[in-house]
């Protein structure tokens, strides 16, 4: 069995309608896998939804006993899903990110100041993930060789500041 977080929207208002949505989005990856899967599911917890301490320790918690946390990059993901890839950064555990070819994490044309960069690829999505799939499929391929993927860790951030200062052009 294999113990996966699935970070993403939890508003009902997402793309997804619903609260639930990670339970279904676990069976697809168990039939597309074949692996059994454990949803260590965030929304049921039963932290108060008014102690925020106690949200992200429960949180924080499921991460770090989870093989894998796969953050779905929904275009209206909400800034939890980022912290949480990092919070796995600080436990050593992969990610998996799913992010649709031509959202706006991942192939999109996106405009910097005046230029329009082509196929743009987000950096914070890219260089923190170990791995970033475009489907469903691809996520649940990645899950069948998990064992395959050394997971990056916060040194990627110290890692990222020395490459800059070596390759800055001002």
């Amino acid at each position: 069995m294999i113990k996966i977080y699935i970070a993403g929207k939890i508003s009902k208002d997402s793309v997804f309608g619903t609260h639930d949505w990670r339970d279904n989005f676990c069976s697809v990856l168990e039939n597309l896998s074949r692996l059994k899967i454990k949803n260590l599911d965030p929304t049921k917890t039963g932290a108060d939804q008014g102690d925020s301490m106690l949200i992200f320790g429960a949180d924080s918690y499921l991460i770090s006993i989870s093989d894998v946390l796969v953050v779905y990059l929904s275009d209206d993901i909400s800034i939890g899903g980022s912290q949480e890839i990092l919070i796995a950064k600080y436990f050593k555990i992969p990610v998996i990110g799913l992010a649709k070819h031509g959202g706006k994490f991942n192939g999109a044309d996106k405009e910097y100041f005046g230029k329009t960069v082509k196929n743009y690829k987000d950096p914070f999505v890219f260089t923190t993930c170990d791995i970033v799939c475009e489907t469903i499929e691809e996520v649940a391929d990645a899950l069948r060789n998990l064992q395959t993927i050394e997971p990056k860790t916060l040194d990627i951030i110290a890692k990222s500041v020395e490459y800059y200062l070596a390759n800055k052009k001002v």
